[in-house]
């Protein structure tokens, strides 16, 4: 399925739950709006299939915090019995050690867990049972295994080099993400643009990557790769071939919009909601 840019839509990001158990301040909750009632089991099912039946084969399981569903091992092997090509999880980390080796083995095949601070102070979270995650996650077979860090001005900005070193040591691949104007942080106040840290990645780099995605670049420094996410550089609505479900089920067109919000009924509501999809930001 194309949409109006012609653009082929292939990767459905679905949120399962809106309950988290961290409370982070830049929060963006997949772009939804107060408290929802959360998705059944058969519910998921349901858009998941009509998803991949409409060629959708890349599938993103988001939240809130999807691991603490108590049937998030069970979603995954129906997503891939669904016929889902990839599928991929975002989690905050802390419940990831008790949970990597049952997703491996349903077929999750990649995981990005979101950490931004290694002294844990901020988020109220143990980095130790992140770590713990994180070396779990590359036991099992996850690889790579994506580290997350929202840079903050005058809250983690700081950190980026304990952070490297977190990702070196956990064998991990570090994403620095430009904040966002998103959540409940003051985006004018804390953000962090990172051309200083390109500058300085490009100095160290062995070597550069520009991945086709919003041309992202990836520094090779030896023992670690470090990725920049930067919205501020990327054409952001160019490339997109995602289509979002919220968590209590309605297809969400655009990340950044909640007033085109499809209700799934069949295979015609995916279509429905593809061509509802237009440029955001030019």
């Amino acid at each position: 399925m194309k949409c109006r840019q012609g653009n082929t839509i292939d990767h459905l990001r679905i949120s399962v739950t809106q309950d988290c158990n961290l409370s982070c301040p830049y929060c963006h909750r997949e772009g939804e709006e107060g408290d929802q009632k959360e998705m059944s089991f058969d519910e998921i099912r349901r858009i998941v299939k009509a998803a991949t039946d409409s060629g959708m084969k890349k599938i993103k399981i988001t939240g809130g915090e999807p691991l603490i569903r108590k049937d998030i091992v069970e979603i995954v092997k129906m997503i891939k019995k669904c016929g889902a090509e990839e599928i991929s999880m975002t989690t905050n980390g802390t419940l990831l050690w008790k949970y990597a080796n049952e997703l491996k083995n349903a077929g999750l095949d990649r995981v990005n867990v979101g950490c931004d601070s290694v002294t844990s102070g901020m988020l109220q979270k143990s980095l130790q049972h992140v770590k713990k995650g994180l070396l779990a996650a590359k036991t099992a077979g996850f690889d790579p295994v994506k580290i997350n860090m929202v840079v903050m001005k005058d809250i983690n900005h700081h950190e980026i080099p304990a952070m490297i070193e977190v990702a070196k040591e956990t064998g991990c691949m570090l994403q620095l993400i430009e904040l966002i104007e998103i959540g409940q942080l003051d985006y004018e106040k804390h953000y962090f643009s990172l051309d200083g840290i390109e500058e300085e990645l490009s100095r160290k780099a062995q070597a550069v990557n520009v991945r086709n995605m919003q041309n992202r670049k990836q520094f090779n420094l030896g023992e670690v790769t470090v990725e920049l996410v930067r919205p501020s550089n990327m054409h952001f609505c160019a490339a997109c071939n995602k289509m979002r479900v919220t968590s209590n089920g309605k297809l969400k067109p655009c990340f950044m919009r909640d007033d085109n919000l499809v209700e799934f009924k069949d295979i015609n509501s995916i279509k429905k909601a593809v061509e509802a999809k237009e440029v955001y930001y030019d």
